[in-house]
Formats: structure tokens, sequence, C-alpha cells
């Protein structure tokens, strides 16, 4: 045991020498101590070089939240932003503070502009201080302590200071003693702080940025200027014409009133060319009809028993066939939607054998059983795929576990920072999917389904949706008309065109990131990416008025990393609106 513990930290620090041989920038950063007391400086160092797409996190001394997330987050980012395969780099990350630190979170916008200065061999500016969390499209997130944090920069010859959007307008924490009689009262109170005014008191400019590029510009004097690629061409129509006519056909003997209703609107988008948003709703028609069905003639035990082990027996048989295909570029997509509702149907299996009643187990059974027929259909559309070339196995499982880590890392800072339960669930289903599958050779299946999980725990921490809306849907349509020039993105143009359709800004917003971070996946592939150009900018702050401010206070409580929780309008979205 103690020999093989050795080898373990031999070849830590044999990766960890390889690394500090790449280039490196070291930035000032800023955190509030476990205690809440004040405002602490931390010196951050990233090195990159060339590698397999590893990350290394050394802290001195040890932060209370997950730093290794926030690493790995914000090494992902700064790649994404730049256009460039994480899995040819790897990172390490050395990050030291005077004193114990709440700083995961928070460091990590910081951490990002450090990873793409070293990327770019960027020189920063020393008195540029920076709190901030990141979300995974380069948008800046809230944070707490930031009085605190002005104050730690300004002793550190801070002569500028970033924070998140929304935050100039910040509340904290007093203790009040009044004297009752003979006894002392002790109540707490907020006192607001307008960290703006409070800045030019203490010598530091204070500057609310919104994005990473933002931040950028500040402290290098450069920004990122991504490629100017569009969706040209919508060349989809037939092939998913097809995927809905084939659901279609399963529809036309349903009696059930409930699924009779959702055939009517999937005619109606039928007729308008959506024909995948119509799929999704065929879908949905048949799994209310099964449901249905069981009802009636599932009656005991035995029966429900029986109809298990024949979804089952198909599931398993699915497997063989997928097993035994070959792969494409094209036809990837294809074998990994099925892959993906292969897996899905598992869970679903297994959420019915362990439902709280009889007709939540029969839901789900009834679910389960239209995820195997769902992934019969989409293996129907492998043969009018054209012009397709195998792909490397091998390169495809390594990218199916950089997926899987990414979604497990990506789970943990969510929970970190008060995602959105429902979300958060919906993330850690499509993780143990990605699991399942990457575990019984599945790769595609598995590298589709942890995507699905990274989206959606990321999304359980967004904000301002509505604000990103549009940026978002133009990262979709670029993403796609960047994968148009190597292959036929068919899965990302079918999420882009069900994500125009739906009314649910929530689940509208998924789509889009799915779709986009679905093209990239394709793209890379393929090799068939191009990076973003780094050029000069700078940064003209945005004038906030007194009306902002009081719509984007946040409230902070020092010694706390504090999120507002994306407050989601639904109880409980089934995933079955995705076929």
């Amino acid at each position: 045991m103690c020999k093989k513990l050795t080898l373990i930290l031999l070849l830590l620090l044999i990766n960890s020498a390889l690394a500090l041989e790449g280039n490196s920038v070291t930035v000032k950063a800023v955190a509030v101590t476990s205690d809440g007391s004040k405002g602490v400086t931390i010196d951050i160092t990233v090195t990159v070089s060339k590698g397999t797409g590893k990350v290394f996190v050394a802290t001195g001394p040890m932060t209370e939240i997950d730093m290794q997330g926030s690493a790995r987050l914000a090494a992902v980012t700064a790649c994404d932003l730049l256009g460039i395969d994480f899995m040819d780099y790897n990172f390490f990350y050395e990050i030291q503070a005077d004193a114990p630190i709440v700083g995961g979170p928070s460091a990590g916008a910081v951490m990002t502009v450090a990873t793409i200065a070293a990327l770019k061999n960027l020189t920063l500016r020393n008195d540029v201080f920076m709190t901030g969390t990141i979300y995974p499209d380069g948008f800046v997130g809230p944070v707490g302590g930031l009085k605190q944090k002005l104050e730690a920069a300004a002793y550190s010859g801070g002569k500028i200071f970033l924070i998140p959007e929304g935050q100039r307008i910040s509340y904290v924490e007093e203790t009040v003693v009044r004297r009752v009689g003979i006894v002392n009262v002790i109540s707490k109170v907020y006192k607001q702080v307008d960290l703006v005014e409070f800045g030019k008191q203490i010598g530091v400019e204070v500057y609310e940025v919104y994005t990473i590029n933002d931040a950028l510009k500040f402290y290098s004097g450069f920004e990122i200027r991504q490629k100017e690629v569009y969706l040209t061409t919508y060349d989809y129509s037939e092939i998913l014409k097809k995927l809905a006519e084939e659901m279609r056909k399963r529809t036309e003997n349903i009696k059930s009133p409930q699924a009779l209703n959702l055939i009517k609107q999937a005619e109606e988008d039928y007729l308008k060319g959506n024909y995948y948003t119509a799929t999704s709703k065929y879908f949905q028609a048949l799994v209310q009809a099964r449901y249905q069905e069981y009802l009636e003639k599932i009656l005991n035990a035995q029966q429900f028993d029986r109809e298990v082990e024949l979804i089952r027996e198909e599931i398993n048989s699915l497997k063989e066939y997928l097993k035994a295909a070959k792969l494409g570029i094209n036809s990837l997509q294809i074998i990994a939607a099925a892959e993906e509702r292969i897996g899905e149907a598992e869970l679903l299996l297994y959420k019915a054998q362990n439902a709280r009643n009889d007709n939540e187990a029969l839901y789900n059974l009834a679910f389960a059983k239209e995820r195997v027929e769902s992934a019969k259909v989409w293996l129907s559309l492998l043969n009018v795929l054209k012009g397709d070339y195998e792909i490397n196995k091998d390169e495809l499982r390594k990218r199916a576990e950089f997926y899987i880590t990414q979604a497990a890392s990506m789970i943990v800072y969510a929970q970190s920072l008060g995602g959105s339960g429902n979300f958060l669930s919906m993330a850690v289903d499509s993780f143990r999917v990605a699991r399942n599958l990457f575990s019984e050779g599945m790769y595609a299946g598995a590298a589709f389904s942890a995507i699905d999980s990274i989206v959606s725990s990321s999304l359980s921490i967004e904000r301002d949706i509505y604000e990103k809306m549009n940026f978002t849907r133009e990262r979709a349509k670029s993403a796609i008309g960047e994968a148009e020039s190597v292959i036929t993105p068919i899965l990302p143009a079918a999420y882009f065109e069900y994500a125009e359709n739906l009314e649910n800004i929530y689940i509208k917003f998924m789509y889009y990131k799915m779709s986009e971070r679905l093209a990239k996946l394709l793209t890379v592939m393929t090799k068939g990416h191009g990076e973003a150009e780094i050029v000069q900018a700078t940064y003209v702050p945005k004038q906030q008025t007194k009306v902002d401010q009081i719509k984007k206070e946040i409230k902070e409580i020092p010694g706390f990393e504090i999120f507002l929780a994306l407050t989601v309008l639904f109880l409980a979205y089934k995933r079955f609106k995705k076929t």
C-alpha cells in the first residue's frame, strides 16, 4: 500500500513538474477569510503547457470551497472563448494566501482571465483586482464580501477593482448593541454601501463587468474577437422530416384524449416545417397513451415485473446492436442519440421499480418503453446519411471521459453556489446515464449525456436569462454554422429548431446551450474548429442609473459566498420533452 501511494505521489510530482515547463502568469486576487472578518489578497499562478486536458491545483492554505471545480471550469471556459481544444493542454493552478479563505467560486473569473493570458502570452496589470464567479459561457456571476475585498485590494496597491455587474450597491451586516434596562440587546442591521463611492474614498476605481471579455480589457488592453461564422444553410429538413414521420406512424391508432391533444399540436408543427418540435410532441403523446394502457392492463406485481423484463430485453438487444455499429462523424450523432435514450430508459426502469406509488411506477415504465422505441426511430435515420467517414473510437473515449469529469466538477461547483434543485437533479440524472454508458463502451451516448449534465448544472446557477437569450441564440447559430463546414450537424440543428419553438424561457435557454455544445463537440472531433482572434481594445464602462442600481441590489453577508438561486417557474419539467 505504501509503495502504491509513493508511486502515485511520484507521478503527480512528475506531472506537476512537466506542467511548470509551460507559460506562466501570476495575478493577484482577493478573497474573504474563513471567519468572514476581513478581506485578504491571494496570489494565483496559472501555468499552461502542451498536454492532454489535465488540471492540477495546489492551494496554501486549504480553501473551504471546491477550488478544483473552479479551476477546471476556468480552464474549459478560457479554451471555449478562445476557440481552442482544452485537451491539447495541461493546466496548473497555484493559489497562495496568508490565511484560510473562502475563495473557490469567487476566484473563478480572475482565474479565467489568467488562463487566457497564459494561453495567449498576455501581460496583465498588477494594479487591477477582481472578484466574481464564472459561468461556462464567459459571463461573470455575483459574489459576497465585496466591501472587505475592496478594502484588501486598496491595502495591496490596487487602483482598479472589478465587480460583477449589478453589485455596485451592496448591503453589509453590522452589529448594533442597545441598552434595555440593565441588559444589552444585540441585533443585526444591514447598511447600504455604494462600492463606487466607497472606492473613491480609499483611492480605488470600481467598475462593474458583465463578461470575461470586459475584464480582459482592463487587465491587458486586449479582447477576444469571435469568428464571424453564421448558420448558412438549414439543410436538415428532409432528415428531420423523416424522423417526424417515423414517430407520427406510431401515433395512428392512439385513442387517449390527453394524447390526441398533443398529436393535434404535433400536426400543426409538422405542417409548419418544425419537424423536430413535431417529433417531440408525437413522443409526448405516445408516453401518455402508453401510460393509459398500463393503467388499464397492469393490475398486479407479476404483470409489472414481466413488462420490466420485456423492456430490459429490448434494451440489451439494442445495446448489442449499438456496440457493433460503425461510428462515422455524421452517424455519431444518430448513434449518440440512440445510446443516450437507451441509457435514460435504464434509469427510468430503476425509477419505476423504486417508485413511491403505483401511478408513478407505471408512468416511469411507460416513459422507459417509449424511450426504447424512440431510440429505434433515431436509428432508422442511419440509412439516409451520406458522405460519412469513420472516426477514431479511442479519441471518442477520451472525449467522453473528459466531459464526464467536467460534468462531475460542474455539479459540485453548482452545488457550492446553491444551484436550483430541479436543474441540479436533471444534471445528476444525466451524469448517471453518462457514467453507465461509458462503463459499457457506448462513448458517443456517454459524451452527449455528459454535455446534457453540464448544461443543466450551469442552468441551475444562471441569472439574467432574458438578457442573455439573444446572445446565447447567436452563439448556437454560430457554432452550428462552423460545424456545417465539416459535417452535417443534425442533432444540434434539431435542438436549435426545438428551442426556437419553446415558450418556457428556461428550457428554451437550455436547448440553445445544448445545441451550441453539441455543435462544438462535433467540430472539435473533426479538427475543423478555428481559433478566436485577440485584438487591442479599451473598455468603456456602462453608465448605470439609480433605477438600474435599485433593480440589481444584491445583499451580501461577510464570510459567505452568496448566489441568488435561479427561481424555476415550474416544479418538475419532464425530460420527455426531448426525444
